[in-house]
């Protein structure tokens, strides 16, 4: 169910995102859109995420990883993603 706002000027539908499950994607401009994909899987709508502090959780089963090397932060697949040699020490 959704209802009808004035959101940037235009009337718009408005749904709770509250529980949806979706995936963060790298658009061509290199911001970020949030994919929520239909129940069949045959097609997808990607969201401009303007919220600026939304709570993600990253799901058990990604495959991610955090990466750190010194003040350079970065998430990204995990290392078996991409074969990375774990470094000896």
């Amino acid at each position: 169910m959704s209802d009808k706002y004035i959101y940037g000027g235009r009337i718009s539908s408005v749904r709770s995102a509250a529980g949806v499950s979706g995936i963060l994607v790298k658009t061509t401009g290199g911001g970020f859109a949030f994919r929520v994909y239909t129940e069949d899987k045959s097609s997808f709508t990607d969201y401009v995420i303007n919220h600026g502090d939304l709570a993600v959780t990253i799901g058990s089963r990604e495959l991610a990883a955090f990466y750190s090397c010194g003040e350079d932060h970065a998430l990204d697949h995990s290392p078996q993603v991409f074969g990375l040699k774990k470094h000896a020490e």
